[in-house]
């Protein structure tokens, strides 16, 4: 009888397969899943490694449906202000590394939120006197904008007098000066201006996302932006010099980025990297930008920004042109990924993926962020079988919430913000993306905020007692059950890689997560403090806690 190189006994096992839900034992041999309750304990032989659950939780391995990894591994190696929020501290963060990197050309971060600064924007000024030698840029932690100093604006040849460019936006202030933040495509114009990264600090970034994805359980994802996109590299070929190497443990779907002034002449261009990437990496999915964010009224809408009743955000692809693009991409066989905030961009994404049903093609479609979503379209979502790609992270009272997008929300916008219950109401497929390093990547934060509406206990970007005890619109919650299974089984849905992820079964993947609690055991306020303390890819550990 062959013997199991790996056996998890004495704890739960949760397997996210709706046909047996749970179990207390899981055998592992060759890197696939033999067996699980009373038949994997009998597969115990001498060379089994014994894992003893002791209490604790063994689950697929979480995937991630909609996640930066190269943004968010830059963002950690260069100057990182994502677990600050304060300008007291953004303060000290900048001008200690402005300090400690006396010979870099650039200044670069990420990670600054809104909220922090007077009337939700930062200023050059403030820039200016922190490094006045050197040209800035800071990626917002929504990556919707960009921050820089009177230098960098200077280099891009941007004065007051410079008209917005396409899709962008030059914030100015109420004498006409610009300020500083440059808005969604607006940030190209400076972000172009900076060097490029050397080849093995790209690969250091990426090896160290990998890493910390892992350490929160995490072992497969949805990369949201693979392409010359939001200010970093093209990260393709770093996806593929990585496996070659062995060093990508990761299961990666990349959804390939579209450029909105190149037109169906890509097409070409998606295929053949499609037919390079056939291993870990897969490029089988298109991203497509169709709107921007509300905090910065760049969210398409159905009715007017409250307090601007001429604003209804912007449109970045016109619903003729989409639903031309979907139907191509589509009959070229690559899975649709649609970045929508606004209602008006949510609908616009279901009239564009309202698309025949073709034999033998399986598409997983997806729409991500559907912040606002009108109750109406609620029906017509389940009906055409697209997925809804929440990040549930954003789903409470947080201040960037409240004090930065509510007040542009009228009553009706508010009461379908994040409406997570309602979708799955309906019928509508749920995957988990947490869109790092816009929020943090632990999937059991996400899971946190789907079932309480309200922050884990440890985010620093939302410890007041409102964002911890407040709900955001409760009665959409989502249960515990079904959050699991967005952020296992759906998001490898999502990422087409359930035939063999996401779920623990007999001869599938042995991509596991064991958690330090029970999350089925745990007061549902606790849920945010669970972590996971080893993680497993084809069975083999890729993360040990210390």
């Amino acid at each position: 009888m062959s013997h199991a190189d790996l056996l998890f006994a004495h704890g739960a096992v949760h397997t996210m397969d709706t046909a047996n839900p749970r179990s207390h034992a899981l055998a592992v041999k060759d890197g696939r899943i033999m067996a699980l309750g009373d038949e994997a304990l009998q597969l115990r032989g001498p060379g089994t490694e014994v894992i003893d659950l002791a209490g604790r939780a063994l689950l697929p391995g979480f995937q991630d449906a909609h996640v930066h990894p190269l943004m968010g591994g830059l963002q950690m190696v260069s100057c990182d202000l994502s677990e600050s929020h304060s300008w007291t501290d953004y303060h000290r963060i900048i001008a200690g590394y402005a300090r400690a990197n006396p010979d870099r050309e650039w200044i670069e971060g990420a990670g600054w939120y809104g909220d922090v600064f007077d009337g939700g924007f930062p200023r050059r000024d403030l820039l200016d006197e922190l490094v006045p030698d050197r040209p800035c840029y800071f990626m917002s932690h929504d990556a919707h904008g960009a921050w820089v100093n009177s230098l960098a604006m200077e280099l891009a040849g941007i004065t007051d007098s410079t008209p917005d460019p396409d899709g962008g936006i030059i914030a100015r202030d109420a004498t006409g000066r610009a300020t500083g933040m440059l808005i969604e495509n607006a940030a190209e114009m400076v972000s172009r201006l900076i060097p490029p990264h050397q080849q093995e600090h790209v690969r250091g970034a990426l090896l160290a996302a990998q890493a910390f994805l892992h350490s929160k359980g995490v072992t497969a994802w949805q990369d949201a932006a693979v392409g010359d996109a939001l200010g970093v590299p093209d990260v393709f070929g770093h996806y593929l010099a990585l496996e070659e190497q062995g060093l990508l443990t990761a299961t990666v779907t990349g959804a390939l980025w579209w450029h909105r002034d190149q037109g169906l002449e890509q097409l070409d261009f998606f295929r053949e990297r499609r037919s390079r990437a056939q291993g870990r990496f897969r490029a089988t999915a298109v991203k497509l930008m169709l709107d921007g964010v509300c905090e910065n009224l760049t969210a398409a809408m159905t009715r007017p920004y409250r307090g601007h009743p001429h604003e209804k955000g912007m449109t970045l692809i016109e619903p003729e042109v989409l639903c031309s693009i979907t139907r191509a991409l589509d009959a070229a066989g690559f899975d649709l990924h649609l970045h929508a905030v606004g209602d008006q961009a949510v609908r616009d994404s279901l009239a564009a993926l309202d698309l025949p049903r073709r034999s033998g093609w399986d598409p997983r479609h997806q729409v991500a962020h559907l912040d606002i979503i009108d109750g109406h379209d609620l029906e017509k979502f389940a009906r055409i079988g697209a997925i809804a790609n929440i990040q549930p992270l954003w789903a409470r009272q947080d201040p960037v919430l409240v004090d930065t997008k509510l007040p542009y929300l009228d009553a009706g916008h508010q009461g379908m913000h994040f409406a997570f219950e309602s979708l799955h109401r309906a019928g509508v497929r749920l995957a988990i993306g947490s869109d790092w390093p816009v929020s943090s990547p632990d999937p059991m934060w996400g899971v946190h905020t789907a079932v309480n509406r309200t922050a884990p206990p440890a985010d620093p970007h939302a410890s007041d007692e409102r964002s911890q005890h407040d709900p955001l619109l409760p009665h959409e919650a989502i249960a515990l059950d079904a959050a699991l299974h967005a952020a296992t089984s759906g998001a490898a849905y999502a990422n087409r890689l359930d035939a063999d992820r996401g779920r623990l079964r007999a001869g599938m993947v042995a991509d596991l997560v064991v958690l330090d609690s029970d999350p089925y055991e745990v007061p549902a306020s606790e849920l945010g403090s669970v972590q996971a303390e080893q993680t497993f890819v084809d069975g083999s550990r890729v993360y040990q806690k210390s």
